[in-house]
């Protein structure tokens, strides 16, 4: 279904909120979805105080579908129209609230724990109020629906849509991942980026980036975190890692001949930046496997 066909599904609902409460058991999950609604407001009083809502921590999508609704955000203020998202978590010093002689169309969903709030703490920096794309939107808006129809019955199935809806927003709104390529890159980051690829055992570093691009390396690294989403620090140590993983994967070199084909004189330090990268070292990434779609081929 569209976006427009489970936005229209939820209309027809009509107002209305579920809450998902369930007791603390053996199994400590670290994403939930804890409540979710659809209203309208018009003519009656909405104001919500980011200080008084209680102690426990918990995050808040809210998505404008029609009408305008207002967000005091610490010391910004913001108009919500349709089309818009508000990325808010709790306790903080916000207040969103409906305008008198004003209307307000919007759905929500309410998630906790512990890997939704880390997550939380990165999309802050692209929030509080964004415009999310299709991907995110539709999610969200099942989310919602499936809290309301009632098929969430269980702690399991309300973490599974907690942590999808967290991961759909970091994929879309963070820059991590492939590179984006929508925009045409300017020639100096061309040259850049054609430079990296094309030297990945030889060590660049942003001076040479940057004199490469024909600029400062100033004016060089902000024009490139403008249009890839990332500093020319991290999209080159992305790619060594990028690099480094394939051939562990898919070589019996050395750990330290993987280390050199990847620009890293010493293996020790290649060990360290990628355990800081991936969570795992080298030689265990490779031991274990669990990297692996599937065993190499012998040849033939």
């Amino acid at each position: 279904m569209s976006v427009t066909s489970v936005l229209q599904a939820l209309s027809e609902r009509g107002p209305g909120a579920v809450s998902l409460a369930y007791p603390k058991g053996r199994y400590r999950l670290h994403a939930m979805v804890t409540s979710a609604g659809y209203d309208e407001c018009s003519g009656r009083s909405y104001d919500w105080d980011g200080l008084k809502r209680g102690e426990v921590p918990f995050v808040l999508l809210q998505h404008t579908i029609a009408g305008t609704g207002r967000l005091r955000y610490e010391n910004r203020q913001f108009t919500l129209r349709p089309g818009q998202t508000m990325l808010l978590n709790f306790p903080h010093d916000n207040r969103y609230w409906l305008e008198r002689n004003k209307s307000w169309e919007f759905l929500w969903i309410c998630l906790n724990g512990r890997e939704v709030l880390r997550m939380w703490q990165e999309l802050k920096a692209v929030g509080p109020v964004v415009e999310l794309p299709e991907t995110s939107l539709h999610r969200l808006v099942e989310t919602c629906l499936a809290v309301l129809d009632g098929t969430v019955t269980t702690p399991a199935q309300a973490s599974v849509l907690a942590y999808s809806m967290a991961m759909q927003l970091a994929d879309d709104l963070l820059a991590w991942g492939a590179v984006r390529t929508a925009s045409k890159r300017p020639a100096a980051i061309e040259r850049a980026i054609s430079l990296i690829h094309g030297n990945p055992a030889e060590f660049l570093d942003v001076e040479r980036l940057a004199r490469a691009s024909g600029y400062s390396r100033y004016h060089f690294s902000r024009l490139f975190e403008q249009h890839e989403g990332i500093s020319p620090a991290r999209f080159l140590l992305r790619l060594r890692m990028e690099e480094a993983s394939r051939l562990l994967r898919l070589e019996e070199g050395s750990i330290k001949a993987v280390a050199q084909r990847c620009g890293f004189v010493d293996a020790n330090y290649f060990t360290k930046v990628f355990r800081r990268f991936f969570g795992i070292t080298p030689r265990d990434f490779r031991r274990s496997g669990m990297f692996n779609g599937a065993p190499p081929t012998s040849p033939g």
